[in-house]
């Protein structure tokens, strides 16, 4: 059961890194399975997952780039923020 589920989360990352350590990873679970608890594997697992779609993938640019372009929004239309009022302003 947990190496079904070991195998979803690797079949989840992006194709490239699949294509290149999917066969390893799988080959550590099932040699590791026994001396190691299966839930710090599939932690494990998570954390590459959430790596390689957000740093990997360029996702976190997009994130940057958005606070990035809110931020002198807020600073130029500040004047209309509701909180501007209620300092006494």
């Amino acid at each position: 059961m947990t190496r079904r589920l070991y195998h979803c989360l690797v079949w989840l990352h992006p194709a490239a890194f699949r294509l290149r350590f999917e066969e390893e990873m799988l080959w550590v679970f099932d040699e590791a399975a026994d001396a190691w608890r299966t839930a710090s594997l599939c932690s494990d697992a998570c954390v590459s997952l959430a790596r390689q779609w957000l740093l990997r993938s360029g996702l976190w640019r997009w994130a940057v780039a958005s606070i990035a372009g809110i931020i002198p929004l807020i600073l130029a239309f500040g004047s209309f923020l509701p909180w501007d009022r209620a300092l006494g302003r």
